[in-house]
């Protein structure tokens, strides 16, 4: 009787390794010719497509911003903040990171912040040589907080200044990522797919972000992107690269921003203190009542943003 217990045990588990295997987790959908009327593609010297939204400037130009999305997000979170600004002149560059928006979701690639600065400067070198050579305002939410300080190190003499809202740039991302290629990992794959990337898990996920409800349209905008082909096993890739520039590898002295909603629960506004700490912060603007993307629910962040450019383009 042990024996046959043994054997169905054994049976189960050998099952429950190999079925993540045969339960298909890939979306069908693929990436738009033009996901939006003012989509621009670029493919780096390594062969990797960025995808970015570009809003000209509705004035004669004054400046040029280059703003980056967090984690799970996409060029679509600056919907209420890009159009703003394009509006009083500046040129507007609002990028997907690779494995996000409508960007690479090739395998293969590394995913590590250093690696996604390179690729982002390789296009805006580009744009400069239409739209001059002035230095780039960098603004990154979140996960792209740290995207903003590898530029910065790699290119001050391009950058004017750094604006990090609720920037996750405190922790190392590095992490043990060996049980990415085992069952665990393919098990990961299927809650992706079927639990985690739909309209009932995001719209949960966005309320926490946001500290609200979110209207459908939003939810509708971080997901669809992210329900394009390959973007799961891309996800996945992202997490065994992914290696964050922390504030403490800051190598410039660069007018530093931060902005923060006093509710964030994501990456508690705590962070402002132990980041002026290491590389000092000339201005800080704290939004009350206001949870992780207070860019996105915050109707005066334009605002505020705007004077703290306006005041580093004075000085410079």
């Amino acid at each position: 009787m042990l024996k046959k217990g043994i054997k169905i045990a054994l049976i189960c588990i050998l099952i429950i390794l190999v079925m993540p295997y045969f339960i298909p987790c890939d979306f069908d959908q693929r990436i738009p010719e033009k996901p939006y009327t003012n989509s621009a593609f670029f493919t780096t010297q390594d062969g990797v497509q960025l995808h970015a939204q570009i809003y000209e400037p509705e004035a004669e130009m004054i400046g040029k911003i280059v703003m980056i999305h967090g984690l799970g997000a996409s060029s679509f979170s600056y919907r209420n903040n890009a159009p703003y600004f394009a509006e009083r002149g500046y040129l507007v560059v609002a990028v997907d990171l690779p494995a996000f928006g409508y960007s690479s979701k090739k395998t293969g690639l590394d995913h590590s912040q250093i690696k996604r600065a390179e690729y982002i400067w390789e296009w805006l070198d580009v744009l400069d040589e239409n739209y001059g050579n002035e230095a780039w305002h960098l603004v990154g939410h979140s996960m792209g907080g740290s995207t903003v300080l590898a530029m910065s190190n790699q290119k001050p003499g391009s950058t004017l200044s750094m604006n990090l809202i609720a920037g996750a740039v405190i922790q190392d991302t590095s992490r043990s990522t060996w049980w990415i290629d085992t069952p665990l990992g393919e098990w990961l794959k299927v809650a992706l797919r079927y639990l985690i990337i739909n309209e009932d898990r995001f719209s949960s996920i966005l309320e926490g972000a946001y500290n609200q409800t979110p209207s459908k349209e939003a939810v509708m905008g971080y997901l669809q992107p992210l329900q394009v082909q390959g973007t799961i096993q891309a996800l996945l890739e992202f997490v065994k690269t992914s290696d964050n520039v922390t504030i403490d590898e800051l190598e410039v002295d660069l007018p530093l921003h931060l902005f923060w909603g006093e509710e964030d629960t994501w990456v508690g506004i705590e962070n402002i203190a132990l980041i002026d700490e290491v590389a000092g912060v000339d201005a800080i603007v704290r939004f009350e009542g206001e949870g992780h993307c207070v860019h996105e629910t915050d109707a005066t962040f334009n605002a505020e943003l705007l004077k703290l450019l306006k005041r580093v383009e004075t000085d410079h």
